[in-house]
């Protein structure tokens, strides 16, 4: 028996040091949002939002964002948690913009969950968290990890990312200067460390107990193995991003000077600023110069979206009531619009609009097209004319989701707008807001108060249409589409007329 004992404390490993950084002035204020966004694999990835004040979580301002100026989107380093960014996270809401801040998952407040962990997989965790929060367009600022991250988010969902503030970013593993920091003995510790407290736990040893606790000590090795094996950017492809960014590395920092040119030479129009006589941990130990880099670059496209009103439709396009006769028409529409390269509509062959949505809405009399006016004689259109846009519109406002809309409950007062969509060629002629023009003459003939609809956050052209419209946002709910690969939140979006 004592053998056995002592077999046993042999194979108990070293205790790992863990992996946190020095302390940092975190930010001055507490959070108006605090909340765990859920992800396919299991990890629940915290997320907090920083306002100023008079921006509170209430519908047009939902979870403390305001509709009209895009947030800031902050990304963290491997081993820290968001609070690293906190006088820049002031600075940004001291000039009237909400933050919205991610702990990467496995570290700070988030889990692991069990996918592989990439840097890819933390892009989309913050996708998500965007997606959650109802936003559609966000600047993004990224440290380190977070700054890969930035790089990916920028480069392959840019109609989403309005600036770039990437502050110490590597292309490659070998991008990182070797400074005597053995990343692989970390790494093996950890998940020894781990491994070993899986075994043993007993009735006498609860390995949640320990320091560090199992996923503590996992999340830890994968951190490591992470900055090992990862990332692998193609210079050239980030010839693709098209907003304002600035690359900002410190004068004595751990990135490798080669990639850091590479990076802003690759990117038409990138700013790139080295801090004098810094290192890698420049919201840290320069916040002051992080700031000021951070609102330059958003000012370089301060996009706001004021909430408009009511617009006129154009004088050039009729919206005309149709029937089943001009199914096939539609379906050619509708074909014209799915998987267009670049849009993020979310609408794909096969799977949205689902098959026969269109045909039951066009038997219940409740689809309406628009057409050039030259292909309209005494409000009918002539046989054979392109359809330009089409809606349907009827008393069906009822969304199958998870959580209940915090809109006024109104029955038989509101109007439902569904498969809303213009022909690409026909965009810029303003036919989506004939379309919601007759939306609103025809709920005031049927009496109604409302409109309502909803739509994904990704899909940032129908989002500012609706807000330019004059239609007020709430709070999103979770509402997943079979075969969509798009995120399962979903933006409500009311209109009174």
């Amino acid at each position: 028996m004592a053998s056995a004992n002592k077999s046993d404390h042999q194979e108990v490993p070293p205790v790992p040091e863990g992996h946190f950084p020095s302390p940092y002035a975190r930010p001055s204020r507490p959070p108006v949002a605090a909340l765990r966004v859920p992800m396919a694999d299991g990890a629940q990835v915290a997320a907090f939002v920083y306002a100023p004040d008079g921006v509170s979580d209430a519908p047009g301002t939902p979870f403390g964002v305001d509709v009209t100026v895009p947030p800031v989107l902050f990304l963290h380093g491997n081993g820290e948690e968001h609070g690293i960014f906190g006088p820049i996270v002031d600075a940004v809401v001291a000039g009237g913009r909400s933050a919205v801040c991610v702990d990467s998952r496995g570290q700070g407040r988030s889990s692991r969950g069990t996918a592989r962990l990439t840097y890819e997989l933390m892009a989309a965790d913050a996708l998500e968290v965007l997606s959650r929060l109802g936003v559609t367009q966000a600047h993004v600022v990224g440290f380190s990890d977070g700054a890969i991250e930035g790089l990916l988010l920028a480069r392959d969902h840019g109609p989403r990312v309005l600036s770039l503030t990437s502050i110490g970013a590597n292309l490659t593993p070998d991008g990182v200067i070797d400074d005597g920091w053995d990343m692989a003995a970390i790494a093996d510790v950890n998940a020894s460390w781990a491994a070993w407290a899986r075994r043993a736990e007993s009735s006498a040893l609860d390995a949640g107990l320990l320091s560090p606790r199992v996923d503590e000590a996992q999340a830890t090795a994968d951190l490591m193995r992470l900055m090992m094996e990862e990332p692998h950017i193609d210079p050239a492809s980030l010839g693709s991003i098209t907003c304002p960014v600035t690359v900002m590395v410190g004068e004595k920092d751990v990135i490798e000077p080669t990639e850091t040119v590479a990076i802003a030479r690759a990117i038409p129009g990138a700013r790139a600023y080295v801090s004098p006589g810094n290192g890698h941990s420049l919201p840290k130990h320069a916040p002051g110069e992080v700031a000021r880099m951070v609102l330059a670059t958003i000012g370089r496209n301060d996009l706001r979206r004021p909430l408009g009103g009511r617009r006129l439709p154009p004088g050039n396009v009729v919206v005309c009531h149709v029937g089943s006769e001009w199914a096939d028409a539609i379906d050619g529409l509708y074909a014209r619009v799915v998987d267009v390269p670049g849009d993020t509509s979310g609408w794909h062959a096969g799977a949205w609009p689902p098959p026969g949505l269109a045909d039951s809405l066009l038997a219940q009399g409740s689809t309406w097209c628009a057409f050039d006016t030259t292909d309209v004689v005494d409000g009918v259109p002539v046989w054979g004319a392109r359809v330009l846009g089409a809606v349907s519109l009827d008393g069906d406002t009822g969304i199958d989701c998870e959580g209940k809309p915090d809109w006024e409950d109104a029955p038989g007062a509101e109007l439902g707008v569904h498969l809303l969509a213009v022909d690409p060629a026909a965009r810029g002629r303003h036919v989506a807001v004939a379309l919601l023009d007759h939306a609103v003459r025809e709920a005031q003939a049927q009496g109604k108060r409302f409109i309502r609809l909803n739509t994904s956050p990704e899909n940032v052209a129908a989002n500012a249409l609706y807000q330019g419209f004059g239609f007020e946002r709430h709070r999103p709910l979770r509402l997943p589409y079979a075969g969509l690969d798009i995120s399962a939140w979903t933006n409500l979006w009311q209109l009174e007329v």
